[in-house]
């Protein structure tokens, strides 16, 4: 698409990225997904008069992961989505700046068991921890591992974390220790190189994780943990190797005023690659207890200065991971309700999410996503009568691209 920027008047718009919105039939929810089976009259109503259809986030068929999929509805140019790794994305939503050939990787609190061949992962997320990550963080905020290498872990939100590596001779070029979303246990993948110069590196984080669980298995706040009867945070699993990495903007070549709203850190760090202002606030959490009247009341102070403002919900995609499709549905009727203000701005409200996550398999899918443009005023109502998966498949947008869904705002926003 042609993003090179045109002078004259243009219009506001406020953007929601709804992590994880699409989603399949759920038996809980009588063979309807989530979206489906909610009760959302604001988003039906958008859908009825505006512009509806089916948006692949990254092509047909290809699965996206959170920050590619959110960055290419952010203006991130697609060609480079595959080279944006999730570290340094991480470190950036963390304040951390990156010196020359640090690497950085996303982490995430685990529970883990010593086994004689490695360690067993049992929660992926040590029962999504949300207290004491920032104390239990502080005991590996700089690791000695040996041949002038050193390592620094930052607690962000929950169980979610950002290692870094600084030191001479490393490699992003390492594969993942997270197991993914596999049945639970899962056995821990030993860090591996993935090119000869990584050696170095992979045995770094082999040796960090295993200091990692030495420190934590001890610390009191996981015996306390453990006498409560809840899960311990006593490892670390890390995916996403990184080193810094320069991305252009579409949003930038069309000198667009933009501001990301999020209490997700994968989030925030795209907003400070791409030079957004970003807008956080403790009641912006990355979870179903996020204050989204905050939010959406931030959305509409932040158009005060800012010709586009993206505002992110992370709930959804957290409730399809623990395969909890009523939890989403019920989110959902919550984040409509919240929705109403915006249309009592005059601006053009958009809606559209970073991928579809399954929630009855818990996992990210190539499917399309459920998208609309509303705008005040416009008269043109679609063929959808409410806003849904079967619904958005004879919208007027048809199916298409992140990029070009994005293209199609910025066209009715006069760029």
């Amino acid at each position: 698409m042609n993003f090179d920027k045109k002078d004259g008047a243009h219009k506001q718009c406020v953007l929601l990225i709804i992590d994880g919105l699409g989603d399949l039939p759920n038996p809980e929810l009588g063979g309807k997904t989530p979206l489906e089976a909610a009760t959302t009259p604001v988003l039906d109503f958008m859908a009825g008069s505006g512009w509806c259809g089916l948006i692949d986030p990254i092509g047909p068929g290809k699965i996206p992961n959170t920050h590619s999929g959110t960055g290419i509805l952010m203006g991130l140019v697609p060609e480079q989505a595959g080279h944006l790794n999730r570290g340094p994305v991480e470190a950036a939503g963390a304040g951390r700046k990156l010196a020359n050939g640090d690497v950085a990787l996303r982490a995430n609190f685990a529970t883990m068991e010593r086994r004689a061949d490695g360690f067993l992962v049992t929660d992926r997320r040590a029962g999504r921890i949300t207290s004491d990550t920032q104390e239990l963080a502080g005991l590996l905020a700089d690791v000695d591992l040996g041949d002038g290498v050193r390592a620094s872990l930052v607690s962000t939100d929950q169980h979610r974390g950002v290692l870094i590596l600084s030191g001479r001779g490393l490699s992003a070029a390492v594969s993942d220790t997270d197991p993914g979303n596999s049945s639970m246990p899962a056995r821990l993948n030993p860090c591996r190189a993935m090119e000869p110069e990584a050696k170095l590196t992979s045995s770094k984080i082999n040796r960090f994780i295993d200091e990692a669980f030495r420190l934590l298995a001890r610390h009191p706040v996981n015996i306390a943990r453990m006498e409560a009867g809840k899960l311990p945070a006593n490892g670390v699993i890390t995916r996403g190797a990184g080193l810094q990495f320069e991305v252009d903007n579409a949003l930038h070549k069309l000198g667009v005023e933009a501001a990301m709203i999020s209490g997700c850190n994968t989030v925030l760090g795209l907003g400070h690659f791409f030079g957004f202002d970003v807008i956080t606030d403790p009641r912006f959490s990355a979870d179903i207890e996020t204050d989204l009247d905050a939010k959406i009341a931030a959305a509409r102070s932040a158009l005060d200065s800012h010709d586009m403002v993206f505002v992110h919900v992370k709930a959804p995609d957290i409730c399809s991971h623990d395969r909890q499709p009523l939890a989403k549905r019920d989110f959902l009727q919550r984040l409509d309700l919240a929705m109403e203000p915006l249309l009592k701005s005059d601006v053009i409200v958009a809606v559209g999410a970073d991928h579809t996550t399954d929630s009855n398999s818990g996992f990210h899918t190539a499917d399309p996503v459920p998208s609309l443009i509303w705008q005040p005023g416009t008269g043109s109502p679609d063929t959808a009568l409410n806003f849904g998966e079967k619904a958005c498949r004879n919208g007027i947008m048809g199916r298409q691209l992140s990029s070009e869904f994005l293209a199609r705002i910025l066209r009715l926003m006069g760029y």
